[in-house]
């Protein structure tokens, strides 16, 4: 086993145990607004690269009022956690090749096997409470997120205002996500780790199959 190797399964096993995955987050301030905490009112989790961006950023847009989201850490312990609290959960799952290919793009140090490996980590371990979540799969969350938001409410009671998937709601999320991916970046535009689609990752990942 290799150093990085190592270092990422050490990685895999503190995201399936909420103890020490908590306990270790917690230092980090960056990530504390993005953790479970008994003020969560949703969380919203995936494997990297599986709509993550579009999901909060459209969600958000969509309810009358400010809601406390966690999310865009991609372990399970996240959903473990809102599982033990009761916390509505939303899974986000892509097909592993599109999703793996995707992160390797934006993470190219990450070797695919690793990829696949972290991705096989997550779901195992989140399919263990899959009754205690609504699953939402990539293709449903960019056509229509509306029908999973519905589902969301139908599942837990919630009254989340839905998402009505018109061309200009979509424009304004994909507008937000490259504000906030310039603002990251100072002002610059990185076709290959922006989190909507591009002709440069499309024609990555094209090669990297």
């Amino acid at each position: 086993m290799t150093k990085g190797d190592a270092r990422e399964w050490a990685r895999r096993y503190v995201g399936r145990h909420p103890f020490l995955f908590y306990n270790f987050y917690r230092l980090r301030p960056s990530y504390r607004d993005l953790l479970v905490d008994r003020k969560t009112q949703i969380v919203i989790e995936g494997f990297p690269r599986s709509g993550n961006t579009f999901a909060v950023f459209a969600f958000e847009q969509a309810q009358r009022e400010s809601v406390r989201v966690a999310h865009h850490l991609h372990m399970p312990a996240q959903v473990i956690r809102a599982a033990q609290w009761g916390i509505p959960t939303l899974l986000l799952a892509r097909k592993p090749t599109d999703a793996a290919l995707s992160w390797v793009i934006r993470e190219p140090g990450v070797p695919i096997r690793q990829a696949l490996k972290h991705y096989v980590s997550f779901y195992e371990k989140a399919a263990e409470y899959r009754d205690a979540l609504v699953v939402g799969f990539f293709e449903e969350v960019i056509r229509d997120y509306g029908a999973v938001l519905e589902r969301v409410n139908a599942k837990f009671g919630t009254g989340f205002s839905s998402f009505v998937h018109s061309e200009d709601n979509v424009k304004c999320v994909f507008d937000r996500i490259e504000e906030v991916h310039r603002a990251d970046r100072g002002g610059r535009l990185d076709e290959k780790v922006i989190a909507h689609p591009s002709a440069v990752k499309a024609g990555l990942k094209d090669a990297l199959k």
